[in-house]
């Protein structure tokens, strides 16, 4: 259970969040708020990139985190890009097939379109070790019908773990589990 405790932190005297609690278990977490309310900080904190002014997080464990950029290593190949930190042989692949990708898995990753490097990125968090999962708008730049097979493809491999997802987009927030309003 990913326990958040009465987070706060602040940019100056710009307060981006105050006494933010919460707790998540298994399953698929929708996060949403207006921009600049603190969404990416938060998954930040979570993953120890940044750090609260007061306030605790317990529970995480282990995290893979798919960033709002796809920061990808361009001269790699989608494939070796997805499976730089693959629990397990193949897995990096596996995921950029189900992500629609299969035909692209020796294309350099700076040759691939912006929503392409998206899915890379979503397939490398997917193929990660992961106790916690952090996705920060894992489906911007996406069409609708790639959004729809990523989101299903989020939901499959998300059995037993915690998956937090920060989103603006109504449609996604009404897919997952809960939806937690900043």
């Amino acid at each position: 259970m990913l326990t958040l405790t009465e987070l706060c932190k602040a940019y100056g005297d710009k307060k981006v969040l105050t006494d933010f609690s919460a707790c998540f278990g298994e399953g698929l977490h929708g996060i949403s708020a207006p921009s600049g309310a603190g969404k990416t900080t938060l998954l930040r904190i979570i993953a120890g990139l940044e750090t609260p002014d007061s306030g605790t997080v317990e529970g995480a464990g282990i995290i893979s985190f798919s960033f709002q950029e796809a920061r990808l290593l361009g001269w790699l190949s989608a494939e070796k890009n997805a499976a730089l930190a693959e629990r397990e042989k193949g897995l990096g692949a596996h995921f950029l097939s189900a992500l629609g990708l299969g035909a692209e898995l020796d294309t350099p990753a700076r040759s691939l379109s912006g929503g392409m490097q998206r899915r890379v990125s979503l397939a490398r968090a997917l193929a990660a070790p992961f106790d916690t999962l952090l996705l920060d708008e894992p489906f911007s730049g996406l069409d609708a019908a790639c959004a729809h097979i990523a989101m299903k493809t989020v939901k499959d491999a998300d059995a037993g773990k915690c998956v937090l997802l920060v989103t603006h987009d109504k449609e996604t927030l009404t897919q997952c589990d809960s939806v937690t309003e900043l």
